[in-house]
């Protein structure tokens, strides 16, 4: 077992359910810990700059204020680094 802290996630998602699903997924992994959730890119914003997450889970496709929006400027407010699981080949 390792000393390290556990990595922080913040969920930013619209949909409940897939949120409690993701949370519920990570808290099987110890060495991973979900620090917060947030339903809009605005409420996510707030959390990035508190909470100063390891990862974002971040929706693209939100109401109002978009993924991309809140990418945006949350990358103006927090450093950030960009992973995604899309690969071309």
């Amino acid at each position: 077992m390792s000393n390290q802290e556990p990595a922080t996630i913040l969920l930013i998602d619209d949909h409940p359910m897939l949120r409690t699903g993701v949370k519920q997924l990570i808290s099987m992994a110890p060495d991973i810990t979900v620090v917060g959730e947030a339903s809009n890119g605005e409420q996510g914003i707030e959390l990035a700059e508190s909470l100063d997450p390891d990862l974002i889970l971040l929706d693209l496709n939100m109401p109002g204020m978009n993924g991309l929006e809140t990418l945006d400027k949350t990358a103006r407010k927090v450093p950030l680094r960009a992973h995604c699981g899309i690969q071309r080949l």
